[in-house]
């Protein structure tokens, strides 16, 4: 008698070109740039486990360990984070807003940011609020307030306007 085992351990998960890598407080080389902050800084686009909540979209600040998550208020994370990375040629942003994000959807794939417990998968989002880009999560799963929450200055923001959304074309 032959035995199989099949033995999982990645520190990453690479779906549709583009995957999570655990966040070390150093970014990959093939993290993908969420944007740059007033100082010409790149900022990153992370993922954080929040107990009882899901993962949920953050901004990675290269060098900065800990994130803030815009779930309910504000959730200081230190560990459980990860940061996306991929090919950035494939990844690009559109613009949309709570009114139109899901007819602009049809027929395009937005990347897949997080999910909310008992609600459903939320995209990622950004914004340029006071000079700054701020990356956040976008709650695709509600028809009628798919809003942009993002952290400012130690508080969370909701953008029931106009706002960017992250999507996904190989062919980009």
């Amino acid at each position: 008698m032959s035995h199989l085992a099949f033995v999982f351990g990645s520190r990453s998960c690479m779906v549709a070109g583009y995957g999570w890598r655990e966040y070390t407080g150093e970014v990959p080389e093939d993290a993908i740039v969420g944007g740059k902050d007033s100082n010409g800084t790149g900022i990153y686009i992370g993922q954080a486990y929040v107990r009882n909540m899901g993962l949920v979209v953050v901004q990675i600040t290269p060098g900065v360990r800990e994130v803030f998550a815009p779930i309910h208020g504000v959730e200081k994370i230190d560990k459980y984070i990860k940061i996306l990375c991929g090919l950035q040629q494939n990844v690009y942003w559109m613009s949309s807003d709570p009114s139109n994000i899901h007819s602009d959807l049809i027929d395009k794939e937005a990347v897949v940011g997080g999910h909310e417990d008992d609600w459903g998968y939320t995209s990622i989002g950004r914004i340029n609020y006071q000079g700054d880009i701020n990356i956040g999560k976008i709650n695709t799963f509600s028809i009628e307030e798919a809003y942009l929450f993002f952290i400012n200055n130690g508080t969370e923001q909701e953008v029931t306007t106009s706002y960017e959304i992250l999507m996904y074309d190989d062919k980009v």
